[in-house]
């Protein structure tokens, strides 16, 4: 289940989750987890966008960049799947493996959230981020709501309507 499974304080990130909590001024919540773990291209990726660890780290996130091998990344994108997935996701995955699939991912990418799936993972998106916050009473009922609007009208992640339509019904029916 995307919002359950909160064992473990640690997660990976691809680039997406991190990219949309700072389009929404919203990156404090991702200090929900004690490390936030990232392959070298989710980091390449961030200094893209003008997030580099330095800028994360003020933030409050405690960042990690982990290497991986050509050799696992080339594997982790020759697996047989439909979906083709990125080679940023292909590290991720690559980290999930090491991890023995024990550690949250967050992903707002569902290739490669089916291919984590698939291997008992649990990954959770931007939406799943901010409803743990909440939980952990990190953010007020009206600033997830806020959040929650912000992300569907003033970040790049695309959601379809019906998922738009699920998640305001998920956020009214929380506690």
């Amino acid at each position: 289940m995307w919002l359950g499974g909160w064992v473990m304080s640690e997660a990976i990130s691809d680039t997406g989750p991190i990219l949309h909590l700072h389009e929404i001024s919203q990156l404090s919540v991702l200090g929900a987890f004690e490390r936030l773990s990232v392959p070298g291209l989710v980091a390449d990726e961030l200094n893209a966008y003008g997030l580099d660890i330095a800028y994360l780290e003020k933030q409050g996130i405690n960042l990690s960049i982990v290497s991986v091998s050509e050799t696992d990344r080339k594997q982790a994108l020759a697996e047989s799947n439909e979906r083709p997935i990125h080679p940023a996701d292909a590290q991720v995955l690559v980290l999930a493996r090491n991890a023995g699939f024990r550690k949250t991912v967050l992903t707002d990418d569902l290739a490669l959230k089916r291919r984590l799936e698939t291997h008992g993972a649990v990954a959770t998106g931007t939406v799943g981020v901010l409803v743990r916050a909440y939980k952990m009473g990190r953010l007020e009922r009206g600033d997830l709501e806020s959040a929650v609007d912000a992300l569907f009208d003033k970040s790049t992640l695309h959601l379809s309507r019906a998922f738009r339509a699920y998640v305001r019904r998920l956020v009214t029916d929380l506690p």
